[in-house]
């Protein structure tokens, strides 16, 4: 399985002489084995794919997370509330719906309802220094 830039400037994922997209949000499930890694190394990695085909589209960290958030796993929520952190205020903020349903569920431990809580009250408030 690899992680490549098309002609075109889209994200995909190669595996088994396939191509998957990577473009709406619930693409990105084939691509929750990144949240394994430190997000420092996953984001030079995919910077230098970025690089080396001359494109100006960076990976959309965003909806890796959001579609880990989504998928209602401990285990996959855990990792990516590890990501939120890295993400610029705006993309923080396309979350929101989906760290409301982290910091309401009950499958989610209470540390990581807490930190979907804090992230949330951040959005709401719009404080720019807090989220970024």
């Amino acid at each position: 399985m690899s992680i490549a830039l098309t002609e075109a400037g889209a994200w995909v994922i190669r595996a088994d002489g396939r191509e998957f997209r990577l473009e709406e949000i619930n693409d990105f499930y084939r691509a929750w084995l990144l949240l394994e890694r430190p997000f420092s190394e996953v984001k030079a990695a995919l910077d230098q794919i970025a690089r080396s085909a001359s494109a100006v589209t960076p990976f959309p960290f965003a909806k890796l997370i959001g579609s880990a958030l989504g998928a209602k796993s401990r285990q996959w929520t855990d990792l990516a509330m590890v990501w939120i952190p890295f993400l610029a205020a705006a993309e923080k903020a396309t979350l929101k719906d989906l760290l409301s349903d982290v910091r309401d569920s009950k499958w989610a431990s209470q540390k990581i309802r807490q930190l979907a809580r804090k992230y949330v009250n951040e959005i709401e408030r719009g404080d720019p220094k807090r989220l970024n």
